[in-house]
């Protein structure tokens, strides 16, 4: 077993990390840098993923990623052998304003955005598949009868 990938480990050892959303057009490039390559390999690199210098954090942002966020560890809890999930806290995100509908109010563009995320194993999901549900009103809820007043 090898242990922990390079990305982890300097998580662990330095509190600092980007979070990257990856949009489809770079899902190819993103599986690339989960390779088990041997330790010292830039992932990145290895990707063809161009960086661009963070604000408030050491690591960089994926220039080509709609969306980052720079954090700082808060804790970790290990999940399994050499698994670890490590919480942070956002200190910023980062956002291309072509996905911006609204800045004041924080209203992305969402279904632009094309991302996909990784399930579990090697399962991917897209974000294309949405749907609204009205949300309800307690004055509505009473109304139909669903709740006591």
């Amino acid at each position: 077993m090898r242990g922990f990938k390079d990305t982890a480990l300097n998580i662990l050892e330095t509190g600092e990390f980007v979070v990257n959303l990856v949009p489809e057009r770079l899902v190819e490039r993103m599986n690339l840098t989960s390779a088990d390559a041997p330790r010292g390999v830039a992932e990145l690199a290895l990707a063809g993923l161009a960086t661009i210098p963070s604000t408030h954090v050491a690591p960089p942002r994926i220039a080509e990623s709609p969306v980052s966020y720079e954090c700082a560890a808060l804790s970790s809890v290990v999940t399994g052998p050499c698994q670890t999930v490590v919480i942070g806290r956002v200190l910023a995100v980062h956002i291309e304003d072509r996905y911006l509908l609204d800045a004041t109010r924080a209203h992305i563009d969402t279904p632009a955005l094309d991302l996909v995320a990784r399930s579990y194993g090697s399962d991917y999901i897209r974000s294309r598949d949405t749907f609204k549900l009205d949300r309800p009103t307690w004055a509505g809820l009473v109304a139909e009868g669903r709740v006591k007043p």
